[in-house]
């Protein structure tokens, strides 16, 4: 397969391009192919298609008769169909080329890509982007690669990946990266030499130039990797191109990648190997007849075989080199080269001779090209005067008509802007107005979410202290039962026994009552405590906690209040928060010690309750009973806090803070 490419050619200061037709095997038998689909296609317009594309295709193997054949067949063809009369224009541009009209070749791609912008296909698209680098090598020629670049990125490589075409958009970005080479932005090389080797990787429509493309993207992107020194991943790439080549030895495609393998090895100092690339080299670049080739390869093996010291080659292949280049600009270094050889040979006499030829050169292209520049100048200042006088008349006119249409955009512009402005402010004051209710509407729903609450936290309180008032019946109910009931009872079947024997006893009648009585007492002290109600809480306290002890368990009572002065129904709370506690730990907790101590700081009255018990594990919700939760409503009653500590075998503590009222402070 052939194809034209734009190869890097760097002779010192002199860089320059030429088309080299590269292979790896024969295309006729592809050619021949798509020729076979053009004659047996029904339709001209495909056939006319195929046609232009054949005239191409023979044009690559240099069957110059066939390719004029088919593009006449193409031009009868495309007479009824608009899209093809236009696509015409660009085949039919090259017989500017076979005439020597430079001009006129740039001018016909400049129509040709105005004509095919109304079409939005992938053909259409394809061949823009081939048409806009072929204008920009134009550019190029004319030493304006700055032009030639902005081409490539802003229209070129934008427009080739709509139409789909991989192998195409691969080749324009290495275009770029070659133009970067050229001024030796290495790094900047690298991006684009990245991004061509990715879209010519995922290319798979069948091309007959798809394979050497990708051989030729790795040989490129292998030499810049190695220029950079990234010898790792140049070698991943030069494998990659060897892996395509091993089979076709006689491709010309080795003259280039033997280049790259050579300086690989050149750059990391193995001169022996990297004389070796380069002889390998020489010779595919000899049976090919590709002297740019060739060249590269002759300079590059004259700088390993002058490191080697094998200066007698060395002289000879800038010898060569002198014989074979047509550029002034290479012959000045490679004279500058022979004098460093014969330097280095210690023949000064001719060391001098070509030192000084090449100064010669350097002083004349210095003046050659200072006049070259005054007369570029020149003609820029003579160009620039009449282009401003062509646009201060420009200008003129413009500005007239600008004004005008200036005035009346200015108009419409202020209707527009009067109505968006009248617009804006109702909207804001709507949206307004409907904050400001949804606000209030807000401050509504949270102050009636409070009050359910507030309610819902009283109603759990009252519900809790029914529940208590109702257990506190339900024992005071068994209390007189099971105490003074029975009690009663034992006495009034004595009563009847006595009536019916005649033997009334007063000292047993009598025991009985006073254990009645005193029965009778124990609930009602349980029921309202008399001293609570005579006394104070201290002695209320004292009370329930002398009448609690008993030889198991002792309980200690300590009352730190000085000049106690709570209301009556604070009092009360407290003393059956203690009572409940107490009851607590004589029924569960099988105690030997109980401390029980009150103290009071301004309105916060402290209740502390310890015991030397077998506790309990405060987590386990199975603990929490009827008892607790009557301790801890009526600690929420008085807005307090109640914190428990115990865990197995380690005893009980409960401590419990309330916020209170002063008797002065609640009649106040």
């Amino acid at each position: 397969m052939k194809k034209i490419y734009l190869l890097l050619i760097l002779f010192f200061s002199a860089i320059t391009y030429s088309q080299v037709i590269l292979s790896l095997d024969d295309d006729r038998v592809y050619i021949d192919s798509i020729a076979k689909i053009t004659k047996n296609a029904h339709s001209d317009s495909v056939k006319c298609i195929y046609s232009f594309r054949l005239s191409k295709l023979y044009l690559m193997i240099q069957d110059v008769k066939k390719s004029k054949e088919y593009l006449q067949q193409a031009n009868r063809l495309k007479t009824k169909f608009p899209f093809l009369n236009d696509l015409a224009i660009y085949y039919n541009s090259y017989s500017f080329l076979e005439k020597g009209d430079a001009e006129g070749f740039e001018k016909t791609l400049l129509d040709a890509n105005n004509k095919l912008k109304k079409y939005n296909n992938t053909e259409g698209y394809r061949l823009r982007a081939i048409i806009l680098q072929n204008y920009g090598i134009m550019q190029q020629r004319r030493n304006n690669e700055k032009g030639y670049m902005k081409i490539l990125v802003n229209e070129a490589i934008p427009i080739a990946k709509k139409s789909g075409d991989y192998e195409l958009i691969s080749g324009l970005y290495k275009a770029v990266a070659i133009i970067f080479m050229n001024n030796n932005e290495r790094e900047k090389a690298s991006e684009y030499l990245h991004d061509a080797q990715y879209y010519i990787e995922v290319a798979t429509k069948k091309s007959p130039t798809l394979i050497e493309s990708k051989i030729e993207t790795y040989i490129i992107n292998a030499e810049n990797l190695v220029e950079l020194k990234q010898f790792y991943d140049a070698k991943k790439v030069l494998d990659k191109a060897f892996s395509k080549l091993e089979n076709h030895p006689e491709s010309n495609l080795n003259d280039s990648y033997f280049y790259s393998e050579g300086i690989y090895y050149a750059k990391q100092n193995k001169h022996e190997r990297a004389s070796e690339s380069f002889e390998k080299g020489i010779k595919s670049a000899e049976k090919h007849l590709n002297q740019i080739a060739l060249n590269r390869l002759k300079f590059a093996e004259y700088e390993v075989l002058f490191k080697l010291k094998k200066y007698d080659r060395a002289k000879d292949n800038l010898e060569y080199l002198l014989e074979k280049t047509p550029f002034v600009v290479d012959q000045k270094n490679y004279y500058n080269e022979l004098s460093k050889v014969y330097n280095a040979t210690r023949n000064y006499d001719k060391a001098y001779f070509y030192a000084n030829k090449y100064n010669v050169i350097n002083d004349s292209l210095n003046d050659t090209k200072f006049k070259s520049e005054i007369v570029e100048l020149e003609a820029k200042y003579k160009k620039a005067e009449n282009e401003k006088k062509i646009t201060m008349l420009q200008s003129q006119n413009e500005n007239a008509a600008l004004m005008l249409n200036n005035n009346r955009l200015n108009s419409i512009l202020f209707a527009v802007l009067s109505v968006l402005l009248f617009l804006i402010v109702l909207f804001l004051w709507i949206l307004n107005k409907n904050e400001k209710k949804l606000s209030v509407q807000k401050e509504i729903n949270h102050e009636q979410e409070l009050t359910a609450l507030e309610n819902q936290q009283k109603l759990s309180v009252t519900n809790a202290l029914i529940e208590g008032e109702e257990v506190e019946r339900k024992r005071i109910a068994r209390d007189l039962h099971d105490g003074l009931g029975s009690m009663l009872s034992g006495l009034k079947i004595h009563l009847k026994l006595a009536e019916k024997e005649n033997a009334l006893s007063p000292a047993e009648i009598n025991t009985l009552l006073d254990n009645s009585i005193k029965e009778l007492r124990n609930i009602s002290q349980n029921l309202m405590p008399e001293s609570l109600l005579k006394l104070s809480l201290e002695h209320a306290l004292r009370d329930v906690c002398m009448a609690n002890s008993n030889a198991k368990t002792t309980i200690e009572f300590q009352y730190l209040i000085q000049k106690p002065n709570l209301p009556k129904n604070y009092e009360i709370v407290i003393y059956r928060i203690i009572q409940e506690l107490l009851n607590n730990a004589l029924k569960y907790a099988e105690a030997t010690q109980i401390l029980v101590s009150c103290s009071q700081n301004k309105d916060t009255f402290f209740i502390t309750v310890e015991d030397n018990g077998i506790g309990f594990d405060v987590s386990d919700k199975n603990n929490s009973g009827m008892g607790l939760r009557n301790i801890k409503n009526r600690v929420e009653f008085l807005k307090g806090k109640l914190e428990i500590e115990s865990a197995p075998n380690k005893g009980t503590s409960t401590y419990i803070e309330l916020k209170v009222k002063n008797e002065t402070t609640s009649n106040g």
